[in-house]
């Protein structure tokens, strides 16, 4: 036990590590969700209240997506004692990513407790039977994860998802436990809605996900144990009343309602499209193409996505904000032992297959409802497949170990070596390339104008910044640590300059284009003292922000004595 324990620390500061170094720096800087987060947990702490003034709400309204309230509020306590910085901001996801890491291996053990499978380490034992040698499962499980490219990378950034996946399992993980030990029930009940309050996609995955958890289970449960079990489920439902309110009365469904409307409008135009050129009587034209058979297709293609080998080896993620690009969501080194472990846990262990399984096989619906695989929203297929590679990996060593004993030390260097070279390939593409040919994907534009002015300030009376890349005034508060009530007032009450122009003023910083061309340069259009970082279509200027990928014009630089 000994020396798992000291393999699982270092799994552990390996996660921390991946997750942690230089994170206020990488990437870049906040991308506009990360920036709404922060700003209404600010508010928070600063007024009491959100960005639009109401108290302690149990959703933000943000960008009208009315976001869930836990990533706002577990912000302000670290806002607190730190101030609002891109370390304080993003440090709270990559600890629960690192927690995460732990509660798999937890995760994994209690399962093959559940299903009677011998957890007991001897390092003597000569048989090569996998059924004794699972004692590693859990731990290879946690590792497979620890240097997951996609549970990393949505680690590194403010994203809510990698909070809620934390709170998932630990609710399926306690729930196990309650098979055995009754209490436990109650943990799960307030982890999985914890998670209902975190992120939008389990709201819609525990409706299919908790019935499969107890049908599967269910034999498992004595009367005793059942009674817990029905009140923890009464639990989670007043925990989760507030949400039902929320969706019908308060917006709270807006997200998936705007989703679900794009569907229906695309696959309605596209029937339009295709009745025009088919063929057949129309009643029969109409059967085959309405909006609704599209749908359909369109949510099936759209789940099976989520399996292609495009997706898991590939390309992954084609969002550079979510993922790196041109590189699948898994290595490509645990492919085939994915296969083998497919095979093997269905041939010796149905039982645990079947639950692995399910859960990879449910998770995607939520996500293929609104539209493609996507990093963010399908993050709640993991840790499942690392169960699968993980006893694979198993299988492939035993099978070496009775066949082939001689070349059991190579068959482990040769292992160890694929999964070295592949997250030593992602750790070097994260911070040497992702963080520049990514940084526009994450709101570099803005802070590449803020940094700018704010480095020159002391030389001018008044600085102006374009607002022509979306979000600059969020992201000059955030940046500035702005006062919210000053920054409130701001927005409530705008400047009009020369002709006509609206503008924000923030301090010295007025925030708006000045629309300037070669007339107005030659008419001093700008006033004394002024700094002006203008958008690319203005005026020739001898100084320019230049994007740090391919070198494109971001912004015009102008000064005046």
């Amino acid at each position: 036990m000994k020396l798992v324990n000291l393999i699982l620390v270092f799994v552990l500061l390996l996660a921390a590590g991946l997750r942690l170094y230089k994170l206020d720096t990488h990437p870049v800087s906040a991308y506009g969700d990360e920036i709404s987060f922060a700003w209404n947990a600010w508010s928070v702490l600063k007024t009491g209240a959100d960005e639009y003034g109401i108290r302690l709400p149990l959703q933000f309204k943000a960008f009208d997506d009315y976001k869930a309230p836990i990533p706002v509020y577990l912000l302000v306590p670290m806002f607190a004692a730190f101030g609002m910085n891109m370390w304080s901001l993003r440090v709270p996801v990559a600890i629960a990513g690192t927690l995460t890491v732990w509660v798999t291996y937890l995760l994994v053990r209690e399962l093959l407790k559940v299903n009677k499978l011998p957890l007991n380490y001897n390092p003597k034992l000569k048989s090569v039977k996998i059924e004794q040698n699972l004692f590693w499962l859990p731990i290879i499980s946690a590792l497979l994860l620890a240097i997951s490219p996609w549970h990393i990378h949505l680690s590194r950034g403010y994203f809510e998802a990698t909070l809620a996946l934390l709170s998932f399992i630990l609710g399926i993980y306690f729930y196990l436990k309650g098979l055995t030990q009754s209490q436990f029930f109650y943990a799960s009940a307030v982890s999985f809605a914890l998670s209902l309050y975190t992120y939008f996609t389990p709201r819609l995955l525990l409706l299919i996900f908790l019935p499969f958890l107890y049908v599967y289970f269910r034999k498992h449960m004595d009367k005793d144990s059942y009674k817990q079990f029905i009140l923890a489920a009464v639990l989670f439902g007043v925990i989760s009343l507030p949400l039902v309110k929320l969706a019908i009365f308060d917006n709270g469904g807006n997200r998936l309602t705007w989703f679900l409307k794009q569907r229906l409008l695309t696959a309605s135009d596209q029937a339009t499209r295709e009745l025009a050129t088919a063929g057949g009587p129309l009643i029969i034209k109409r059967l085959l193409h309405n909006r609704y058979s599209i749908v359909a297709s369109k949510i099936g293609n759209d789940y099976l996505e989520h399996f292609s080998f495009n997706f898991w080896y590939i390309y992954g993620d084609n969002s550079l904000r979510y993922f790196l690009g041109n590189m699948g969501m898994f290595y490509l080194a645990e492919m085939p032992f994915l296969l083998i472990g497919l095979y093997m846990l269905l041939r010796y262990q149905p039982r645990l297959a079947g639950f692995i399984i399910g859960w990879l096989l449910l998770a995607p619906i939520p996500t293929a409802l609104v539209g493609r695989s996507f990093a963010v929203r399908s993050i709640a297929m993991l840790p499942a497949p690392f169960m699968i590679v993980g006893y694979g990996i198993l299988s492939l060593i035993d099978y070496v170990k009775s066949k082939y004993p001689r070349q059991l030390k190579l068959s482990l260097l040769v292992i160890v070596g694929l999964f070295i070279f592949s997250l030593a390939n992602y750790v070097l593409r994260y911070h040497l390339d992702y963080i520049r040919y990514a940084a526009t994907w994450w709101g570099w534009e803005n802070k590449a104008a803020i940094d700018y002015a704010r480095a020159r300030e002391a030389d001018y009376d008044q600085i102006f910044l374009s607002d022509f890349y979306s979000g600059m005034p969020l992201a000059l508060a955030f940046y500035t640590q702005a006062d919210p009530w000053v920054y409130r007032q701001a927005l409530d009450h705008r400047l009009t300059v020369a002709d006509g122009k609206h503008v924000m003023r923030l301090g010295k910083y007025y925030i708006g284009s000045l629309d300037l061309d070669e007339a107005r340069l030659k008419a001093k259009f700008i006033p004394p003292k002024t700094l002006y970082i203008a958008r690319p279509e203005e005026a020739d200027s001898p100084e320019t922000i230049n994007a740090p990928d391919d070198g494109r014009l971001i912004f015009k630089v102008y000064h005046t004595e």
